[in-house]
């Protein structure tokens, strides 16, 4: 938050909050912190600010929880608790005083005041440096909760109400990418109008969209909060898969604590011991009572609905408004005018709607609100083009050690046009939802580049090449969330086409490991190693069925950072298998033979290769699919690489078009504070000969050249080589001359 308002501070030792604020009094308080109602001395309109004290000093984590708390001040939606702004605070508190504030020194992440003086005549042992997160949020004041207290019965039209701007909330929160995990009357507020918003995102979970060069931590799940708490959500709204610690969970969690909401706006309660024995029946057996069922027929059944165990069984909030509610008139106008765009041969609609679209007024308005909003949150943003003179240094240095060595191992630079008219390189569904489309004045839609493979392999067979090397180091682009413009990553390609299978495989490795080794310890770094005949090989002995292996495969790529063998990979087998069990309804002998493979036979590759081949069936293709391991590993060990080669036969690969050998590279989980955190995932690469043979010509399909390439994520260890040295490139290469 960089504001020149902080330059006319009166007083160096005065923190941002109370010379900002007024308070008026505490609305709600607990172990995280608290919740004041306060009045802005600048523009005189009432706030709650959230005060939360930081109880871990990992600089990550906390970057972690301000881009969150950043992430929610763009849900700009009339049903949603606005978020305004957030920043930290850092002060020395004394022993006998409880305040973090006032006459104390008060370091913030965006402005510094240090009184040195008082500082350095304090004693160790009679101060304490205390961080603080402030949010700055929309007032509400009063609760669904409030509302139900004071009402014993609500009429049918205000119900319904009620219930569709919950959902519409819900509806923007989820598309968003957001998972609220506490939704409970408490949390869902009404407006000086008496709207709702839903508010209190304290235990939120982000859904971030897969992709190699944006940190996931699948251990997130139950993690951290911006509120600090450790409880997700309260027991009856608490759905099953939450309580059951399932490793992945959707937004579909939201909707089973939707549907105890709906029932609570149907059914008064005359006591709370009534309350009590009615929602534990309707948890704990899914009964309601019977002549409230006989009354609202309708409603009961979608309460059933939202409520059943499967969470693939239960609507979406999206659903629920196109099917559940009466459509509103402006919708329908609306759903006219699509309708007359896709059946109408006439250009002329559309070309309105563009126009529209485009009104400068509109749009000037529009860029001026957004760019008031994005300036008051502090945080980190990817798409922002200004950097530092150090992160220039870093991102030059990172550039240029990469670029020397692809050229050593006869790379050419192969530059691709970083934006093109949608459809030129179709993409699969999994990266639809997340490229960036752009449209433009004349109403034609264009695409931001979303992966630096697929045109490559479009020039390739357009040039009828049979033997290439080349290298990219260039930008790709993904969906932000919210009203955020897009966001970019350094990501850096290496591709051979032709040449031996194995060989080539590990040639890719060595240049990825080049770079990668550079910046980090070989300690630090696993190289993860599987083929897809064998992965289907073990789906076959396990029966896990076709339609079931792709929701398997996301299960099990929860354990991708985890060492085989580890203890961590052993406790979350745990949660993987009690979610297949239920979710998927596996058959216990089918998940007993996953985990047999996943915690017997994965594991340093010396060891794990011969257990598969005493375990598998010695069909022709498995035994193929392990002498390609074996081969790839004996390379890898020519090239000394073979210290922290794992087979982990059941990682799925990352791209749907790695057919035969692939591998992903991590970095080791390191407890140490401030340091990586666990899932960091540095590189993906395997073989595509399947997407030449699926886009080429007759004659590439009879006999399509070998392909294979590594995508190596360049953003993420500038993310954190932070405090690592920035020092030249040296190598002593190995030739491998093979007869």
């Amino acid at each position: 938050m960089h504001d020149n308002r902080l330059q006319s501070f009166p007083c160096a030792h005065l923190c941002w909050y109370k010379y900002v604020f007024l308070i008026i009094y505490i609305l709600g308080q607990g172990g995280f912190g608290h919740v004041v109602l306060c009045k802005n001395k600048l523009d005189g309109r009432q706030y709650a600010v959230k005060k939360i004290r930081l109880k871990d000093k990992s600089l990550p984590l906390n970057d972690r929880i301000l881009r969150e708390v950043a992430t929610l001040s763009r849900l700009q939606h009339q049903h949603v608790v606005r978020y305004y702004q957030a920043w930290f605070e850092t002060g020395i508190t004394l022993s006998y005083d409880d305040s973090s504030c006032g006459s104390r020194t008060v370091v913030s992440s965006s402005f510094t005041y240090v009184d040195g003086s008082m500082s350095d005549h304090l004693g160790q042992e009679n101060k304490l440096e205390l961080t603080y997160l402030y949010i700055q949020m929309e007032y509400c004041p009063r609760t669904l909760r409030q509302m139900f207290e004071s009402y014993s019965n609500l009429d049918k039209e205000l119900a319904w109400h009620l219930f569709r701007q919950i959902v519409e909330g819900l509806a923007h929160i989820h598309g968003q990418g957001i998972i609220h995990r506490d939704l409970t009357p408490n949390n869902i507020f009404f407006d000086a109008r008496n709207d709702i918003k839903i508010g209190d995102f304290g235990l939120a979970k982000f859904l971030k969209l897969e992709q190699l060069d944006q940190d996931v931590d699948a251990a997130e799940m139950i993690g951290v909060s911006v509120d600090g708490t450790g409880q997700v959500g309260t027991y009856f709204y608490t759905a099953p898969e939450i309580e059951q610690r399932w490793p992945k969970i959707n937004e579909k969690a939201d909707m089973y604590s939707l549907g105890v909401v709906f029932f609570e706006l149907w059914h008064p309660f005359d006591t709370a011991m009534e309350r009590h024995i009615v929602l534990s029946d309707l948890k704990q057996k899914g009964e309601v009572p019977s002549a409230w069922a006989a009354e609202f027929p309708e409603q009961a059944s979608l309460l059933r609905r939202l409520m059943t165990p499967s969470p693939s069984d239960r609507p979406s909030a999206v659903e629920l408004l196109q099917n559940d509610f009466p459509p509103r008139m402006e919708y329908e106008m609306l759903d006219n005018i699509l309708r007359t765009v896709h059946i109408s041969d006439d250009t002329g609609v559309y070309d309105k709607i563009v126009n529209a679209i485009f009104n400068e007024d509109t749009l000037n308005t529009k860029g001026h609100n957004m760019n008031l909003e994005s300036s008051k949150v502090v945080g980190r943003d990817t798409s922002c083009i200004l950097f530092t003179d150090l992160q220039t240094e870093r991102r030059d240095n990172v550039v240029e050690i990469s670029t020397e060595v692809f050229r050593r191992h006869c790379a050419k630079h192969f530059e691709i046009i970083p934006m093109r008219m949608l459809g030129e390189c179709p993409q699969e569904n999994s990266r639809e939802r997340s490229a960036v489309k752009l449209l433009t004045h004349g109403g034609d839609v264009v695409e931001l580049c979303h992966e630096l493979r697929l045109p490559f392999v479009k020039w390739i067979i357009a040039n009828r090449r049979s033997f290439f090397k080349r290298y990219e180091i260039s930008y790709v682009y993904r969906r932000a969330i919210g009203h955020s413009p897009p966001n970019r990553y350094l990501q850096g390609d290496f591709d051979i086409i032709g040449g031996e299978t194995a060989l080539t495989e590990s040639e890719i490795i060595k240049a990825t490991m080049d770079i990668i080794l550079h910046y980090f310890h070989s300690e630090s770094c696993d190289i993860h190693l599987n083929h897809a005949d064998l992965l289907d090989a073990i789906w076959a002995w396990a029966g896990i069925r076709p339609e079931h292996r792709q929701k398997v495969a996301e299960l099990l790529s929860l354990l991708g950072s985890l060492r085989p063998q580890s203890s961590e990979r052993k406790t979350k087998w745990v949660v993987i298998r009690r979610q297949l069990r239920q979710e998927l309804n596996l058959a216990e002998t089918a998940v007993n033979r996953l985990q047999t493979v996943g915690l017997r036979f994965c594991g340093v590759a010396d060891h794990a290769l011969p257990r598969l081949r005493g375990a598998l069936p010695a069909d022709k293709t498995t035994r193929k699919a392990l002498d390609d391991l074996s081969e790839l590993f004996n390379y890898l060990r020519v090239w000394r690489l073979d210290q922290r080669v794992y087979i982990d036969a059941l990682m799925p690969p990352t791209e749907s078009y790695h057919r035969k050998l692939f591998f992903q590279i991590y970095l080791r989980k390191d407890d140490h504070l401030g340091s990586l955190m666990e899932g960091t995932l540095l590189a993906v690469g395997g073989r595509y000969d399947y997407l030449l043979h699926q886009s080429g010509d007759s004659e590439c399909k009879s006999n399509p050249p070998g392909a294979v390439g590594s995508s190596l994520a360049l953003e993420t260890i500038l993310q954190h080589a932070a405090s690592l040295e920035i020092r030249p490139y040296r190598c002593c290469f190995l030739y491998l001359f093979i007869n």
